[in-house]
């Protein structure tokens, strides 16, 4: 029970940090999210958490 804790725990962690990320990303000018390639691809607002 604990270790499936656990891996909840830190699938929110990453999700998290995810999240942080790609808004950092989204909020630099477009000239440089074109020069980093970002977004190749379209993500979805959903969050996959392996449970």
């Amino acid at each position: 029970m604990f270790r499936s804790l656990g891996r909840i725990r830190a699938a929110l962690r990453r999700a998290g940090k995810h999240k942080e990320t790609v808004r950092a990303l989204n909020a630099l000018p477009p000239e440089i999210q074109k020069d980093i390639g970002w977004p190749e691809r379209a993500e979805t607002n959903e969050i996959r958490l392996p449970f």
